[in-house]
């Protein structure tokens, strides 16, 4: 019998090939696309389906269940939709916005290229780094260019030594896991499983260190670098997973006007399938004791604050549904939520340690509005991003308005895991303030003179989601994969957690696309 996880290996082949100029789909995602756009064919044997959690996830599986004809209701814990797709509008002015969540799609991942096209959302282009290269780099308490530090990486004084003089730290990573990379350019999903069974044991740091003849010095370079240091104790699998993902050519994009409008124009379209959406329904209790149903049950939350629907400090609207009954349950929430729920009769054993130890991370942006674009207009950078070791760790300017007249919004720190637990423990305006030095550390002190307010989004610290994305530990591609998709009865799960996209929108329209199917084909 084949290992759980090996069952899901066919997930990370790529979606498509270039050949000749023309984009050739894998089957797996021919598949998934023709259902995105002519759905999963009409049951005969409709059913009540409970979808609980209205991200992405769960708003794909209810507008495939119920044009199949399933009757199908969504129960959501908080006053808004889309999960973790975010776009902070308050409390910035001049009709400002910031992506707290999801900010960019990758080219690679066309399933939710496809959805745009359907909803007729428009993108533009993502700028991950200045085309000019004009960015600046502050690491080892050295400001240089982009264009400075791949001319000459050794600028930066990280100790390395030998051949790895002079090398960016993306050359050093990818002569590090060339053997790697060679063992699966075939996309042969044996060779991935061989792969997996030899390196899943190591961390990020553990590979570099045992299996690498890199010194100290390199490897800090590739892990502050690279954004590799906060998971420098985080399963090594994974990033291999995100290096053959999305490679130097891949193309990113953002929604125009806002993240949010995904899950908005999928809100209506779910309201013209008669799909319902109750708001602050939080789940607390399933029991699934009887023969092909499930009884949920929820309840109602405090007064909370909402971006993107309703308003700011508004209380909770009134709890509507205590109890509910459903043949099908799609459970979408994150699983550190997922422990805090009374299950009986319990899951099984390997879902319950599923549940227990798969590892979650936080991430933690915080944002600042300026009057002026001094990026641009001082330093010629053009969206991109800024590279320090200070706690910020990762500067983002904004792709779009470029040499606007009303400044902009700077996502003045992004972090992941452990570097994003520093910010997690202080209050929003610490957050702020703390940032802004960096800030005027990196560009001078005249920008606080341009600088208007700022705010933070703390995923972990959001009892919605529990923190950003899991983030596998070593071991657990091997030991918790398989079990983390694997339905229980008539108990589904879904979510970016259950696919190898983890912490991307791709991921979560997978898992959506699988439930659906489960559900429909039982």
């Amino acid at each position: 019998m084949k290992a759980p996880w090996k069952e899901m290996l066919p997930e990370l082949l790529p979606e498509f090939k270039t050949v000749n100029k023309k984009m050739v789909f894998s089957e797996r995602t021919k598949k998934f696309m023709h259902i995105i756009e002519k759905g999963i064919g009409k049951t005969k044997h409709p059913k009540e389906v409970a979808i609980v959690g209205a991200g992405m996830s769960g708003m794909v599986a209810a507008s495939l269940l119920a044009s199949a004809g399933h009757k199908v209701t969504i129960y959501e814990g908080s006053m808004r939709i889309g999960g973790r797709i975010k776009t902070i509008r308050e409390p910035f002015i001049n009709g400002q916005s910031g992506e707290a969540g999801a900010m960019r799609l990758v080219n690679s991942y066309q399933l939710v290229l496809k959805y745009l096209e359907i909803f007729k959302l428009k993108t533009h282009v993502f700028v991950n780094h200045d085309v000019k290269g004009n960015e600046l780099i502050y690491v080892n308490g050295v400001k240089i260019t982009r264009n400075e530090y791949e001319k000459n990486p050794d600028k930066l004084k990280f100790k390395t030594v030998g051949a790895e003089r002079n090398k960016t730290a993306d050359v050093l990573w990818a002569e590090a896991i060339a053997p790697i990379m060679d063992m699966i350019k075939d996309d042969n999903v044996e060779n991935w499983a061989k792969v997996i069974e030899k390196y899943d044991k190591y961390s990020v740091r553990g590979y570099l260190k045992t299996e690498t003849n890199l010194s100290e010095g390199a490897i800090e370079m590739i892990e502050v670098m690279l954004n590799l240091e906060s998971r420098s104790n985080l399963g090594f699998i994974q990033q291999i997973v995100e290096t053959t993902d999305h490679n130097p050519n891949d193309v990113y994009y953002g929604i125009t006007g806002g993240m949010y409008l995904l899950p908005e124009r999928f809100y209506e379209h779910l309201k013209k399938l008669g799909v319902k959406v109750y708001f602050n329904h939080m789940l607390t209790a399933i029991d699934r004791s009887k023969k092909d149903k499930a009884k949920l049950s929820f309840e109602g939350s405090k007064p909370q604050a909402i971006d993107g629907m309703v308003g700011v400090g508004i209380a909770a609207k009134p709890l509507l549904h205590k109890k509910v009954i459903a043949d099908e349950v799609i459970l979408t929430i994150p699983f550190p939520a997922l422990r805090t729920i009374q299950v009986k009769p319990a899951f099984s054993q390997q879902k319950r340690k599923t549940i227990r130890e798969l590892n979650y991370n936080g991430a933690t942006k915080i944002f600042l509005q300026f009057s002026e674009r001094f990026w641009e207009t001082e330093h010629g950078i053009y969206g991109g991003q800024v590279i320090t070791d200070l706690p910020s760790r990762f500067i983002y300017f904004p792709s779009t308005d470029f040499n606007g007249k009303n400044g902009g919004i700077v996502i003045s720190s992004y972090t992941w895991a452990n570097e994003a637990s520093g910010w997690d423990s202080l209050t929003d305006e610490m957050r702020v303030q703390y940032t802004l030095n960096d800030v005027a550390k990196i560009f001078g002190e005249h920008i606080r003179e341009y600088f208007v307010l700022g705010t933070s989004q703390s995923w972990q610290n959001d009892i919605y989601a529990t923190g950003e994305a899991a983030m596998l530990a070593p071991y657990q591609f091997i030991e918790l994969e398989g079990y983390v998709q694997m339905p229980e009865d008539n108990i589904h799960f879904a979510g970016d957690a259950t696919s190898f996209k983890i912490a991307w929108i791709e991921g979560a329209i997978e898992s959506g696309i699988r439930t659906a199917l489960e559900v429909n084909e039982k």
